[in-house]
C-alpha cells in the first residue's frame, strides 16, 4: 500500500476524489465538451503517480437514449496537487490525456477542445440535431420531398470532431440566410450517409427547396 501525506502548513494540498470531480466540472474545456455529450456518466477516479506527477484518471462515457452507455467519450487527467489552480487534460487515451495535462501545467493549452472526444455516426447526427435545437429551430422530418426546384447551398463533412467548427459555421450561415427570421422551421432528412437540412421558399409563386448537405459517414 502507498500512503500520501501533505504537511498542514504546505501551500500545495492533495485533492481527494470528491474534489477531483469538482475540479473536472469547473474546467472550461470540459464544460464545452459536456455540451456534446449525451448525458455523460463518469467512471472511477484512479490515482496514479507518473514520474513526479500525481494524477487522477477519470473515464467519461457517452449515453444514448434510455441512458444506456454506448462508448467512451473521453478520458480526463486531473492533477492531484492543488495550489490554487486546477489542471485538467483530456484525450482519447490515457497517454493523450496525460500529455494534455502536462501541456496545461506548462502553460501550453490544447488548441481545440473538440479533439478530446470521438463520436460514432449516430452521436454526430445527434450533435447536429442539438445544434438546431439550440438555435430554437423546429425540426421536421417529412416522409418524402417532392419539389420542382431544389438548390444546394453548401456541403461539409462531419467525420471527426475537428470538423465540428466548420459544420457549425455552415449551419449558422444557412439558418441566417435562408431560415430565420422568416420562420423557425427546418427540414431534416437523411440520404445514405448524408444529413440534409433544408427550407422551402416561394419565389414568383414557385416553391423552391434550399438545403445543405453534411456527410456523416
Amino acid at each position: 500500500m502507498q500512503f500520501y501525506e501533505v504537511p498542514l502548513d504546505s501551500k500545495t494540498k492533495l485533492l481527494g476524489p470528491s474534489s477531483v470531480s469538482e475540479a473536472l466540472n469547473k474546467d472550461s474545456d470540459f464544460r464545452q465538451l459536456k455540451t456534446l455529450l449525451q448525458t455523460p456518466s463518469f467512471g472511477d477516479n484512479i490515482l496514479y503517480r507518473i514520474g513526479d506527477q500525481d494524477v487522477y484518471f477519470i473515464p467519461v462515457y457517452t449515453a444514448g437514449s434510455g441512458g444506456v452507455v454506448t462508448q467512451l467519450g473521453t478520458i480526463a487527467a486531473v492533477g492531484a496537487a492543488f495550489d490554487g489552480e486546477y489542471f485538467v487534460g483530456m484525450g482519447n487515451t490515457p497517454q493523450q490525456a496525460f500529455a494534455s495535462y502536462l501541456a496545461k501545467l506548462s502553460g501550453v493549452a490544447p488548441s481545440n477542445v473538440t479533439s478530446f472526444m470521438q463520436l460514432d455516426q449516430t452521436a454526430r447526427i445527434d450533435t447536429i440535431q442539438k445544434i438546431l435545437k439550440e438555435d430554437n429551430l423546429t425540426v421536421v422530418s417529412p416522409t418524402s420531398i417532392q419539389l420542382p426546384l431544389s438548390f444546394q447551398e453548401g456541403t461539409v463533412s462531419f467525420l471527426q470532431q475537428s470538423d465540428l467548427d466548420n459544420t457549425k459555421k455552415l449551419i449558422s450561415t444557412f439558418v441566417k440566410n435562408f431560415v430565420q427570421p422568416n420562420n423557425s422551421r427546418i427540414i431534416f432528412w437523411q440520404e445514405n450517409n448524408t444529413v440534409k437540412l433544408g427550407t422551402i421558399m416561394v419565389v414568383n409563386n414557385v416553391p423552391e427547396l434550399h438545403y445543405i448537405s453534411i456527410g456523416v459517414g
